[in-house]
């Protein structure tokens, strides 16, 4: 099956399963509105709760109008649904389908309509941007790509954002911003709370939520009169978390997916090892952002409520040698909205914390290269420097 009939069957199951579940939930509300208005029916009966008896009857005539939407709905797909008849065969078929496409990288591209690379400036986006590039010059499409970047506001390293512009740059790649008003600083002191594992709102409300209006308007612009093939890279490593592990390479992207578009997230570099990104980045002169080179092992944000107590006490001391304000800008909102930076861990304990190891070891120094010279080796690092400046 080639890359347009496996995403073709794709799109046909999940709107198979759309409209079974659309089916299920309206066949339950009727039964349930059937309900009110039947234990209603004898209040009626006895002269009372009139007005209630007639919202009932609404209410269970509105339910049979959806019922009936929704049992055309699934008229339309049975087909689909008689070849894969339950939820655990439809979603097996998916899965299969979505490996097999993810092993070909050109042809998924050649299919595709539209390929939005996320790009944070980071190691990993860099590598994935790189490799997703690679693929469309083959594919003959890189007129295709388009590079995003959320723009976190204050909480980000200085440089993110022209970083991640140049990376665009050297593919000629069109590249679009989105920035949030107060960024991720300013959604902190709206809530009033930091986010934590359990709630990443930095990641929902700053580089999720935007990402869907960014596809509606590119889609637009297509002017296709079909529904369009979308492809969604970002940077995601299995190696990262076992969370991450978790994830396949390609996914249908059901809460940005409509009749208009089919979205899957392509995870392209999901498979690599920490070294393969560096090594990745060596052979091809990627400019990274030099914050790895402190040691620091990711560019998320300067303070991430994910990171480690050792991460974050080496992040304020990079901002103690660089001269970053970023230590006073958290700790004074700690104290503003009164709640802990993390489950007992404050920024004013993180920043003693850096205050004594730098009184201890003195201040912190890092030299251009040193992320390579750490994961591959010094020989390494001064090639990519001599390659880098030409």
């Amino acid at each position: 099956m080639n890359a347009t009939n496996a995403l073709r069957t794709v799109e046909m199951i999940r709107c198979a399963n759309k409209a079974a579940s659309g089916h299920r939930a309206a066949r339950h509300a009727l039964q349930e509105a059937r309900t009110e208005q039947a234990s209603l029916s004898v209040d009626h009966i006895l002269g009372s709760s009139t007005g209630a008896y007639e919202a009932a009857r609404k209410h269970t005539r509105r339910t049979e109008k959806r019922l009936q939407r929704a049992a055309s709905k699934l008229h339309a797909w049975r087909p689909t649904l008689n070849r894969y008849p339950t939820e655990l065969q439809r979603h097996r078929a998916t899965r299969n389908l979505l490996e097999h496409l993810a092993d070909d990288a050109v042809s998924l591209i050649t299919a595709a309509d539209l390929v939005l690379i996320q790009t944070s400036a980071g190691k990993d986006s860099l590598v994935a941007l790189h490799r997703t590039v690679e693929a469309a010059r083959k594919a003959g499409c890189l007129h295709k790509l388009r590079v995003m970047h959320c723009d976190l506001g204050q909480a980000e390293w200085p440089g993110v954002r022209e970083l991640a512009r140049r990376q665009a740059e050297r593919y000629a790649i069109p590249f679009i911003v989105v920035a949030s008003e107060g960024g991720f600083l300013g959604m902190v002191q709206e809530r009033g709370l930091w986010p934590d594992a359990a709630r990443r709102l930095c990641t929902a409300y700053l580089k999720r939520d935007p990402t869907g209006p960014v596809i509606t308007r590119l889609t637009e612009t297509l002017g296709l009169g079909r529904q369009a093939i979308v492809l969604n890279v970002m940077g995601v490593r299995g190696a990262e978390s076992r969370s991450r592990a978790l994830k396949s390479r390609l996914t249908v992207d059901d809460r940005t997916s409509s009749s208009n578009r089919l979205v899957l997230t392509w995870n392209i570099i999901h498979e690599l090892p920490d070294s393969q990104v560096w090594q990745e980045i060596a052979d091809n002169a990627l400019e990274y952002h030099p914050i790895y080179d402190t040691g620091l092992p990711r560019l998320s944000c300067v303070y991430c409520v994910l990171a480690s107590p050792d991460w974050l006490v080496l992040a304020t001391r990079v901002c103690f040698a660089l001269e970053l304000p970023h230590p006073q800008l958290y700790a004074a909102l700690e104290r503003r909205i009164n709640h802990s930076f993390k489950k007992d861990l404050t920024i004013g304990g993180i920043i003693a914390a850096a205050r004594m190891l730098d009184a201890l070891d003195g201040p912190l120094t890092w030299r251009r290269g040193d992320a390579l010279r750490h994961h591959l080796s010094p020989s390494t690092a001064d090639s990519y420097l001599a390659r880098l400046s030409v």
